[in-house]
């Protein structure tokens, strides 16, 4: 799955590259990027794929880096806003985290992702009002949030507020079988890995 545009020149590679990305072997998507990255048209696309095979090795500073990059050639892309989300909370930086998250929403208020996200850091970083505030947003938004606060582990430290057991005792169409936790990458990898194309994810 491409997150960026692929000139046409470069479809083939990309379609390798996002293969390996498939088979957990970044070290091999990322030996054949290089004519990607080399060319002014494909180096968004290459980023992208590259900063998908660093956080796959927890290079997560050098995928920030990169994000930095993609940022200046695409600035509003929901996937670089959450990506750098990701990042930043594995290295420490929940704040950052929380200004990402902040310019998603700012261009997109009904993003539930996005709400759920943030109601995951702010609920790290111990505010809890402002999190149980964007946790019944992302419900209102989607009623699979609901299932899946009920046991992400960001929000354990809610757990014990009334209004968090209310929000969860709230009956709605709940998560489909199919439905992907929000901080799940698309390609279904374990709980804890890295975020890949696809705009229905979790990515605290």
């Amino acid at each position: 799955m491409f997150v960026f545009d692929v000139p046409d020149a470069f479809r083939r590679l990309a379609d390798q590259v996002d293969g390996w990305l498939d088979l957990r072997c970044p070290d091999k998507a990322l030996a054949l990027l290089e004519p990607m990255l080399a060319n002014a048209n494909g180096r968004p696309a290459a980023l992208g794929f590259r900063i998908r095979a660093l956080v796959r090795l927890g290079q997560y500073t050098d995928a920030l880096i990169d994000l930095g990059e993609l940022r200046q050639n695409v600035p509003q892309h929901e996937w670089i806003d959450l990506t750098e989300a990701w990042c930043r909370k594995r290295t420490g930086d929940l704040r950052g985290a929380i200004r990402a998250i902040e310019q998603l929403l700012a261009r997109d208020h009904r993003h539930a992702t996005g709400r759920f996200n943030l109601a995951c850091y702010l609920a790290l970083a111990g505010d809890t009002e402002r999190a149980i505030d964007e946790l019944t947003l992302a419900c209102g938004l989607d009623e699979a949030c609901r299932d899946f606060a009920r046991d992400d582990p960001d929000l354990d430290g809610l757990r014990t507020d009334p209004r968090f057991r209310l929000l969860l005792r709230q009956v709605g169409t709940g998560a489909n079988a199919g439905d992907q936790h929000p901080d799940e990458p698309a390609d279904d990898l374990d709980d804890d890995s890295p975020p890949d194309g696809g705009a229905r994810h979790r990515r605290n």
